[in-house]
């Protein structure tokens, strides 16, 4: 989430079955991806330039690509808003086949017409509930992204531990999953999210991106214990667009010790995201 940016315009808005889609662009041809006029943007990008990353947390999540022991195979996103991650992602791994988890068709159209993302043969579009997905997916998986995002927050069933441990289910050994999760100032949940990533997962890393209330929890399989320092030293690898990115710099400036906490683990059976979301 961001906030909007005053001088853009709206070019397009339309009711979805899901949300409320405005898209607008500012004067230097940026365009940004809303479900809240209230409370920010969704995605930013710079139409038919994968290679810029525009919004800080992008740019952090692609620390946890320094987690990956090999190049990977298979990667899922749940959740593609304009599609500047995995569009960015198809730049360092040109092979990688890509299953694309959205449960509104119409954020994936949006995308194509005023984003310019473009799939590709090896981009899997797929239209449906992340989770239902990941129930019946005949795949498991190198990387996984999460970035399901309501207007508000993430929908309550991709939080809890019986959906976190399917997710692992479904990731390979050496696999790493990442998340992109609004801190605690906006987010009354994010400690037990923590406690829940930690309960399935164990050993839990997060990063902060610069200036921004996004966190992104990176978790792998099986858990590994890995210091600030030799995580900078495998991002040198990471093969990411020369010039675009620092990410040696993301990776030690933006590793941030996971705090105490003391918040319950979010279950099915106790998920109360509404009710600590006003808290």
């Amino acid at each position: 989430m961001a906030t909007q940016p005053a001088a853009a315009k709206i070019i397009y808005e339309t009711d979805s079955l899901y949300h409320h889609i405005v898209v607008r662009e500012d004067d230097q041809g940026k365009r940004f991806l809303a479900f809240n006029r209230a409370r920010g943007d969704q995605s930013a990008v710079v139409p038919g330039h994968p290679e810029i990353l525009t919004f800080a947390y992008t740019k952090t999540a692609m620390a946890a690509l320094s987690f990956l022991e090999r190049e990977p195979e298979r990667m899922l996103f749940i959740g593609v808003g304009a599609g500047s991650i995995p569009a960015y992602m198809r730049l360092i791994y040109p092979h990688a086949v890509m299953d694309l988890v959205e449960i509104d068709p119409d954020v994936i159209r949006v995308a194509k017409e005023y984003f310019e993302f473009r799939p590709d043969a090896l981009m899997r579009e797929i239209i449906k509930d992340g989770r239902v997905f990941l129930r019946t997916a005949p795949y498991s998986y190198d990387f996984i992204f999460l970035d399901a995002y309501n207007d508000a927050s993430v929908p309550f069933h991709l939080t809890t531990q019986e959906f976190l441990s399917l997710a692992r289910e479904k990731l390979n050994p050496g696999g790493v999953l990442a998340s992109n999760v609004w801190s605690a100032s906006i987010n009354r949940y994010f400690n037990a999210q923590i406690n829940t990533y930690q309960e399935v997962f164990g050993l839990l890393y997060l990063f902060q991106a610069k200036n921004t209330g996004n966190y992104i929890f990176v978790v792998t399989k099986p858990e590994k214990n890995i210091s600030r320092s030799q995580l900078a030293g495998k991002a040198k690898a990471v093969p990411v667009p020369s010039g675009t990115l620092d990410l040696t710099g993301i990776v030690k400036s933006e590793f941030t010790p996971v705090p105490r906490t003391g918040e319950p683990i979010l279950s099915d059976d106790f998920a109360p995201v509404d009710v600590l979301r006003y808290q």
